[in-house]
């Protein structure tokens, strides 16, 4: 038994040893497959997705700078080079629509638009398409203007954009500022359709509204120290708040001296008249208010002991009595009126002239230019200043600058804006018989290095 269990073991190990030596080979070249197998997991998609959309965005760089150096033949090859190695890249299709569009090649780039929206809209709508609509909405704009037709094309994108918001109750989800550009957006567009101008008129005036109201955004210069000094006086730093309402009453009192002059002459509609009576009222109890404003921030002074504050006995009386005679007295005061802050916000200050522009060119549009005057006269002051300042920081900040390009963008951006307000102007002053001052508008938007004319929007 054990003389045969012996056998057994002897008899099996070299069965054993040459099974060994016969699959070592083999599982060598399985271990061999399976590397290849995961490199080309690796490689393929390498090869035929990463590198292609690589090459498509370098020969996109290159168009791009082509692009802005004028060489538009060149740009637009490139561009469709580039397609050729991605054909599916939506930013390159959308840049190439947009270029389209600016060589009035309308049908084109409306084309690309429509057909990237049935692409991703199988499922239904989304942030991005709803992007890709309003963008659309431009071009729809652009090509009616160009061959003088008016259609419902804007209209029908806004009804689709409108309903994709009040679902879900989305637009509750974005930012004061996001809101505003929303309504602003709407009534802008739909202004260049001039199409449906009365709902573009509510929009607009909702929009100055979130922006906090007619009064702050037409006299948002002085009412910015107005937010800036609440803020100090919050943190008890009353004599820095008296120093921003000094600023504020400085200017208020100017704009009111002006408001009142006005006298609105036989060429004013009866319903401009009303606007410009109700707005002097606003005006007034807001201006009061900030008077009583500075009367409290001076009587924390003298409580503090620390000093006069820095206006006379005689004009506190004068502030007191003023307010007194525009309605407000001191028991009617409350600083909280004061406590909002969207005058001190960077994008406010960049929104708010664009807002006047679309509701002045409205008014336009609906035959009221005396209010469209107002509102595009304040619009045209601040984008230049805004304009400037950014120019300053610029040259300020132009060593610093990771990105000039970008920046270089942003100014023209703004540039463009200005030039865009400045033709609305010059319209209004033609209404307005205002000829001289039409022509100057004009001959600044040729500066710029724009053509005045509707497809300057």
């Amino acid at each position: 038994m054990s003389s045969f269990e012996h056998h057994d073991s002897i008899a099996d190990e070299p069965t054993g040893s040459n099974g060994s030596q016969e699959s070592a080979p083999r599982q060598d070249g399985g271990l061999r497959w399976v590397t290849l197998f995961l490199v080309a997991l690796i490689a393929i998609p390498i090869l035929t997705h990463w590198i292609p959309a690589e090459i498509a965005l370098w020969k996109q760089a290159n168009a791009r700078n082509h692009w802005e150096a004028d060489d538009r033949e060149a740009a637009l090859t490139l561009n469709a080079q580039a397609l050729k190695w991605d054909e599916d890249n939506q930013a390159i299709l959308t840049e190439r629509a947009d270029w389209l569009a600016e060589l009035n090649r309308f049908d084109e780039a409306i084309g690309i638009y429509e057909s990237l929206l049935q692409n991703v809209t199988t499922a239904g709508q989304t942030p991005y398409s709803i992007q890709l609509r309003m963008q659309l909405s431009n071009h729809y704009n652009s090509r009616s203007l160009h061959n003088e037709v008016i259609t419902e094309e804007t209209w029908e994108q806004w009804k689709i954009i409108d309903r994709w918001y009040q679902t879900n109750d989305r637009e509750r989800e974005l930012s004061l500022i996001e809101q505003a550009n929303l309504y602003n957006s709407r009534a802008y567009q739909l202004a260049i359709s001039n199409t449906h101008l009365d709902e573009a008129l509510e929009s607009a005036t909702y929009c100055l509204d979130l922006l906090g109201g007619e009064i702050y955004c037409l006299y948002n210069d002085p009412l910015f120290y107005v937010q800036l000094a609440y803020q100090a006086y919050r943190q008890q730093n009353y004599r820095t708040a008296m120093e921003s309402l000094n600023r504020a009453v400085d200017k208020l009192s100017r704009h009111h001296t002006l408001l009142k002059a006005t006298s609105p002459s036989i060429t004013w509609k009866a319903f401009e008249k009303k606007q410009l009576q109700r707005r002097l009222t606003e005006f007034e109890i807001i201006y009061a208010n900030v008077l009583l404003f500075r009367s409290s921030c001076r009587q924390h002074i003298e409580l503090e002991g620390s000093g006069p504050a820095v206006i006379s006995d005689a004009e506190e009386l004068t502030d007191q009595q003023r307010a007194a005679e525009l309605g407000i007295t001191p028991e009617q005061f409350n600083v909280e009126m004061f406590s909002g802050d969207s005058l001190l916000s960077l994008n406010s200050h960049m929104l708010i002239p664009m807002a006047l522009d679309t509701r002045g060119f409205l008014y336009y549009l609906t035959g009221n230019p005396q209010l469209a005057l107002i509102d595009l006269e304040v619009a045209v002051q601040s984008t230049e200043y805004e304009l400037n300042q950014f120019a300053e920081v610029l040259e300020h900040e132009k060593h610093r600058l990771a990105d000039k390009d970008l920046a270089e963008r942003q100014r023209l951006d703004r540039v463009r804006n200005l030039a865009v307000i400045l033709y609305h102007r010059s319209l209004v002053y033609d209404a307005t018989h205002q000829v001289a001052k039409a022509k100057r508008d004009r001959e600044r938007i040729t500066e710029l290095g724009f053509s005045a004319g509707p497809l300057l929007h």
